[in-house]
């Protein structure tokens, strides 16, 4: 949409902010509007995706007026203390709505047709906003496209054409982390994906429309190269394209320019004129403005004119330049025919007799050294086809053009992109001079296709960022003259490895090997001149010392992302996971190594699981536990852990039978082995069924064991390990059985380790979910040291912490240590976060204190019950119903709770509105809530005015039983006020409640009849229920051993059997 709106639509050439009225704009306001219907139906996730700011318009059409019957949105009535007149009631992370409506102060419009500005900040908001104007949504998408022209800049907060790559580079690190920012990189791409299919559409109508054609420019722009030097005699210094990539329809200007008419840039340096930017377009030529410099220091072409359009290059240069002119009407040139098919592609140069013989001297030493360097940087790093042989020429104006790669934007790497090439010349314009034979270093074809056509979904799947090997290369080039002289060193090694004689590979393997090849220069190095290639090549050789030696330079190289990347490029772990079944056991340790680097890429795990490595790797722990061969399993399992990252190598590893293997080699002292062991446990105890297995091959018992160890990697392994574990009743068993809670809660006190803090609070988390362990808790003192915890700590930390506290204060015990240990006060401070998690895990920390009469005391006086009630506008699901379970027991236990509950602004309103939630959850917990608020008959009545008998009456229907046990406690309180007895009747909530009787759940029985219990003091809803067969089913819950049960159920059948004989009398009479 970003360059839909600055580029496609047509503005009036009086007014720039003003479009013209044409059936060209109206067709693409169409399109934009089918856009966002489709990203908000196909893409609901992303289309509610944040904007890194607000876009605005103005607006005649939006009025409150329209907001009036939907129930996401505040008309605010009183606009003294806010200019807001209408706001969403979604709101963003920083707590302002998502979408605004006020007053337009600086409009002067008259009251009958006022004026407003509307501001949104997702694309599902617009939606919903267009939606509700009908017929004049084209006018208000209208608005918005003349005001907010840079609309990417909006969505990302990164102005210019280069946002995705923008937002990559600044974020990728923390890009798997940051849940926000990997969204809107989402919407980004969907953005950009939609941008291209229109680009494309309006390129294929343009090129259609081509007057002048890239074959003719490629044939002018030969030629007048043939007359380009140094020397004066020449008309031009050089001309050249101002980039080498070509596109699939041949032009090389970007597609965004394309849609210009435009075909290519050209770069020309006259004699006696400025370098000048000449723009190839299909109605000529013209100069635009050139190179200019944007924040960030990098130069970008300023695509307006300078000058007027020439019918051709020459004519341009004639005009431009007098020098040219005056020299392309004396140059003696030949027009030669090549009728040679094999010389079509060669270019012949005749040159001036030379006025001295130094113009003819051949290329001195340092010239051919100079060479000799691009030759090997040249040299290919991948297994391709034999190569087309190419001659390229080369100017003396352009310092290494012939070795410039190929390097096109990343944003349009989705284009099926595909080198073309200039049709076939019969004749060429042609001077003679001595031929240079150039290297060429272009990527083959098959490569560039491979990167062009990779989709840009790969870029989120990864976690490690991939840097194209162009863009490595091109920035080692433009430093060539900062490099040590051990990169230059390192390259003329590796051309020895080549050699094929096995001495001289041998002596050149170690003296690879003796440089500092965990420096990230030296490793490049190798990589640059092609000793990848050549390294892993030689691991299939027959020489066991080639093969070893090669072998300890890729363990050592595949430490880098960049080596492991282009490893993955050449399918080294083919070869790698073949060394696993040698009868060598240093070949197999130095081939797991590496692939326990290399397995850090995704597409080398994958690799390493389609060619059965995991299985011989799992072959390489069937070791006797403090034998010789402990080495091989130490190898083997460093390998499996860096594999357990993926999911799918997960069940390959359980199916290929590593758990009791595993099992066996926990019983080694050597923590060198243990440590990737209990890590491979640590990774793979995220599934159910390594959980169960995990439980069944007594593993836990070591884990504990090793909670106490020296290495605080090791303790940190066990604890994470324990903590997915502990998801299991029975592992929580095991864990105080073997006496792992001590030493859980010794690891607190490690506070500078912060992975070992994550690790150990996560493991008492879990483990205090059971009462047995929190009362041994409780005897450890563990809840004074998680509060110490609850301050200057990551949230991840926070996260366990506050779900220990939660489930510890579940006892009466554990209430009171947590309020002793001034626990309230930091957990009510909490509540004001914004992490997910974290609010979920606080606000069932505070809802459990709060069944402590000092503890709510002190809840109260903190407003914590103000924050509790506040995170029901919480966009998250998880969230609202936490905090609707947490207002529970705050009502319940709170001092004068229905003033404190009439106190909170709107807050009735809002938890009554929360009944629409699709979850249930949510709506169990709002009902839970409602049950509460009901008991106060002031309260009652509002919630009545609110709605709350149609919304609890329409939700009968549910299966759940646990949202039908709170559903008909609600219903039982609300039947206390009025005619809202009569009014559940009317809605039909009666008959569904009659089933709620067959549920298996007795709480569910009881809640039920204490509704039907009220409901029946109606005489419709007694012969609903009638009719319904309620009475056989209450007969049964007379003699129930609860007396409430009894009661209600005995009271229900009590008022029908009366109504029964009213009627009976009445028809004797």
């Amino acid at each position: 949409m970003g360059n839909i709106i600055s580029c496609q639509f047509k503005w009036s050439q009086e007014n720039k902010s003003e479009l013209v009225k044409c059936v060209e704009n109206y067709d693409l306001l169409q399109n934009l509007l089918s856009i966002l219907d489709n990203i908000c139906n196909n893409y609901p996730e992303e289309s509610r995706t944040e904007f890194k700011k607000m876009i605005r318009w103005r607006t005649i059409h939006i009025t409150p007026s329209i907001f009036t019957d939907s129930s996401n949105y505040i008309i605010n009535k009183d606009t003294t203390k806010s200019s807001i007149l209408v706001q969403s009631l979604q709101h963003q992370k920083n707590g302002s709505p998502l979408f605004t409506l006020e007053n337009d102060v600086t409009s002067e419009s008259s009251d009958e047709n006022s004026s407003y500005i509307a501001r949104a900040s997702t694309l599902e908001q617009i939606h919903t906003i267009l939606n509700m104007v009908n017929d004049k949504k084209l006018i208000e998408l209208q608005n918005m496209v003349k005001e907010n022209k840079d609309f990417y800049s909006y969505v990302t907060g990164i102005s210019g054409n280069n946002q995705i790559n923008d937002i990559w580079d600044t974020n990728k690190s923390n890009m798997n982390e940051d849940e926000e920012t990997k969204k809107r990189f989402k919407l980004l791409l969907i953005l950009n994906a939609c941008d291209n299919n229109m680009l494309r559409n309006l390129l294929e109508t343009n090129v259609k429309n081509e007057t002048v054609t890239m074959n003719k420019i490629e044939s002018e722009l030969l030629m007048i190269q043939s007359f380009c030097g140094k020397e004066d005699c020449y008309a031009l210094e050089s001309i050249e394209w101002e980039s080498d990539y070509k596109f699939a329809n041949g032009c090389r200007a970007t597609p965004w320019r394309q849609i210009y008419n435009e075909l290519g840039y050209i770069k020309v340096l006259p004699k006696d004129k400025e370098k000048i930017i000449i723009t190839a377009c299909i109605n000529g030529f013209f100069i635009n403005k050139g190179y200019i410099t944007n924040d960030k220091g990098v130069e970008n072409i300023d695509y307006e004119a300078k000058s007027s359009v020439y019918p051709s290059l020459i004519n341009l240069l004639k005009d431009y330049s007098p020098h040219f002119c005056e020299k392309i009407q004396n140059q003696e040139y030949v027009y030669v025919n090549n009728s040679n098919p094999q010389k079509e592609d060669e270019i012949k140069e005749i040159v001036p007799q030379p006025k001295s013989e130094s113009t003819l001297e051949t290329p001195t030493f340092i010239e051919e050294k100079r060479k000799e360097v691009e030759n090997v940087q040249n040299v290919p790093q991948h297994k391709t086809e034999p190569k087309k042989k190419v001659t390229t020429k080369k100017t003396k104006g352009k310092s290494g053009s012939a070795s410039k790669k190929l390097d096109y934007n990343s944003k349009w790497r989705t284009l099926n992109t595909k080198s073309t090439e200039v049709g076939n010349r019969s004749k060429e314009i042609t001077r003679t001079r001595p031929k240079k034979k150039v290297a060429s270093s272009s990527k083959s074809l098959k490569e560039i296709q491979r990167k062009a056509s990779s989709n840009l979904s790969e870029w989120t799947s990864d976690s490690e960022s991939e840097v194209s090997s162009e863009e490595e290369t091109q920035e080692n080039r433009q430093e060539t003259s900062e490099l040590p002289s051990e990169y230059w060193q390192i390259q003329k090694l590796v051309k020895y490895l080549r050699c094929g004689n096995p001495t001289a590979t041998v002596i050149a393997i170690c003296s690879l090997r003796d440089f500092d090849l965990l420096n990230e220069t030296n490793q490049l190095a190798i990589r640059d001149v092609g000793g990848l290639d050549t390294l892993v090549n030689l691991l299939d050789t027959e020489d066991s010392k080639c093969k070893i030696g090669a072998l300890k330079i890729l363990q050592l190289i595949s430490q880098n992302i960049q080596i492991r990347n282009a490893i993955a490029d050449l399918d080294g772990m083919k070869t790698l996971v073949d060394l696993l079944g040698d009868s060598n056991e240093e070949l197999k340790c130095l081939a797991a190594e590496t692939i326990a680097n290399c397995a850090k890429n995704s597409r080398n795990r994958a690799a390493v699981r389609h060619y059965k490595g995991i299985r011989k790797l799992v072959r390489l722990l069937k070791v006797t536990p403090g034998s010789k061969e402990e080495r091989v399993a130490i190898c083997g399992a460093m390998a499996l852990s860096s594999l357990s990252k993926s999911a799918k190598n997960k069940v390959a590893i359980q199916n290929a039978g590593a758990i009791p293997l595993l099992a066996n080699l926990l019983e080694s002292k050597n923590e060198q082995l243990l440590i990737p062991v209990v890590e491979i446990l640590k990774e793979c105890a995220s599934s159910e069924s390594y959980r169960l297995a995990i439980q069944n091959s007594g593993i836990i018992k070591f884990l504990v064991e090793n909670l106490s160890s020296e290495s605080e990697e090791l303790q940190t392994n066990c604890a994470s390990a324990i903590f997915k574990c502990a998801e299991n009743e029975e592992a929580r068993d095991f864990v105080r059985v073997h006496g792992g809670l001590a030493p859980l809660v010794n690891l607190l006190n490690k506070k500078d380790n912060k992975e070992l803090l994550v690790a150990a609070t996560g493991a008492i988390w879990k483990c205090s979910q059971n009462l047995e362990n929190v009362k041994e808790f409780n005897k450890l003192n563990t809840i004074r040291k998680l509060v110490e915890l609850l301050e200057n700590q990551p949230e991840d930390v926070l996260i366990n912490v506050a779900g220990a506290l939660g489930a510890c204060a579940q006892t009466v015990d554990g209430r009171e240590s947590i309020r002793c240990s001034g626990g309230i006060t930091p957990l009510v401070g909490l509540l004001t976060g914004t992490n997910q998690a974290l609010l979920v895990n606080v606000t069932t920390a505070v809802g459990a204190c709060a069944l402590d009469s000092e503890s709510m005391s002190v809840i109260d006086k903190l407003d914590g019950v103000r924050l509790l009630w506040s995170l029901l506008k919480s966009p998250n699901h998880h969230v609202q119903a936490s905090a609707a379970w947490a207002i529970c027991p705050c009502i319940e236990h709170a001092k004068d709770a229905g003033e404190m509950v009439r106190s909170f602004v709107g807050g009735l309103e809002l938890i009554v509105s929360l009944l629409k939630s699709e979850h249930v959850q949510v709506l169990a917990s709002v009902c839970a809530s409602i049950a509460n608020i009901a008991k106060d008959e002031e309260n009652l009545a509002v919630i009545t005015d609110h709605g709350v008998v149609p919304m609890l009456a329409k939700l009968t229907n549910t299966k759940n039983d646990k949202l039908r046990r709170h559903l008909a406690e609600a219903i039982a309180r609300c039947c206390r006020w009025g005619n809202n007895k009569v009014a559940f009747g009317s809605a039909g909530a009666v008959a569904p409640l009659v089933k709620y009787l067959k549920s298996p759940d007795e709480q569910v029985h009881k809640s039920t009849a204490h509704a039907l219990h009220q409901l029946s003091m109606d005489s419709n809803n007694c012969i609903t229920m009638h009719e319904h067969g309620v009475v056989q089913l209450l007969l049964g819950m007379v003699g129930s051993s609860d007396p409430a049960l009894q009661e209600a159920a005995a009271g229900t059948i009590g008022n029908i059997r009366r109504l029964a004989l009213a009627s009976e009398k009445a028809a004797m009479a």
